[in-house]
């Protein structure tokens, strides 16, 4: 995909969060200007409490800014109400956890269906949908079990899945690779890669440096600080 193809498919406009406790005003991000384009895997890295998190809470409009705008799919997420705000979520994002998130009575396939019922697409295309997503991220022979008899790696190749499956333009990963030991950590980002190279947008947040060799862009998160530029302790000064 060439740089003409690439859209923005969300993006933050001076936005930032602060939250009150008691008498005392906590910045979780301060404002910050980002685009999530559209055919690349973008890595927001930081420590724990960095700001990151917060950060793909915004995108995923889970969280409102303080000041500033989110867009996404080019609206304003401000002007929506909870129940337009839910639907566009439902539309445009898929979200992969490092939990997996996985519903545990339900086989994998049938966790990977799920999006599409709660969408309220027919059955016989929802279950066309999910083998096809199923396959995408090599697991058809272990559509049928449940998560328990799947491992790490497998589970989170199922729960990105259930993300791909409403074709959302753009993804949000949240430490997915936190729970992986460094084979499946392999096989879950070139699975990640794979979708961006096919023009999703993909964000990933993760304090694993390992995962920079995956990434087409990095954003650096300290102290509520959003920037491109690595903090001065990683560049070796």
């Amino acid at each position: 995909m060439n740089h003409s193809d690439k859209k923005v498919v969300a993006e933050l406009r001076g936005a930032n969060k602060e939250y009150k406790t008691g008498d005392q005003l906590i910045t979780a991000l301060y404002p910050t200007d980002f685009q999530l384009l559209s055919g690349e895997l973008t890595l927001i890295i930081g420590p724990s409490g960095s700001g990151k998190t917060t950060l793909l809470s915004l995108l995923g409009c889970v969280i409102y800014p303080t000041s500033g705008e989110v867009f996404v799919g080019g609206q304003s997420v401000g002007q929506l109400n909870e129940h337009k705000l839910a639907e566009l979520r439902l539309q445009n994002i898929g979200f992969v956890f490092q939990s997996f998130n996985l519903i545990q009575p339900l086989t994998a396939e049938e966790n990977v269906i799920l999006p599409l019922q709660l969408q309220g697409v027919p059955a016989t295309e929802a279950r066309r949908r999910a083998l096809e997503a199923i396959e995408k991220v090599g697991m058809s022979d272990r559509r049928k079990q449940l998560p328990k008899m799947l491992s790490g790696g497998q589970q989170q190749r199922i729960a990105i899945a259930r993300a791909l499956v409403t074709n959302p333009p753009m993804m949000l990963c949240d430490e997915p690779t936190a729970a992986l030991d460094p084979r499946s950590v392999g096989i879950v980002m070139e699975e990640l890669k794979m979708l961006a190279a096919h023009g999703i947008a993909l964000a990933v947040v993760t304090h694993d440096m390992r995962l920079r060799p995956f990434a087409d862009r990095i954003i650096y998160v300290n102290d509520g600080i959003a920037s491109e530029n690595p903090p001065a302790d990683e560049t070796g000064h």
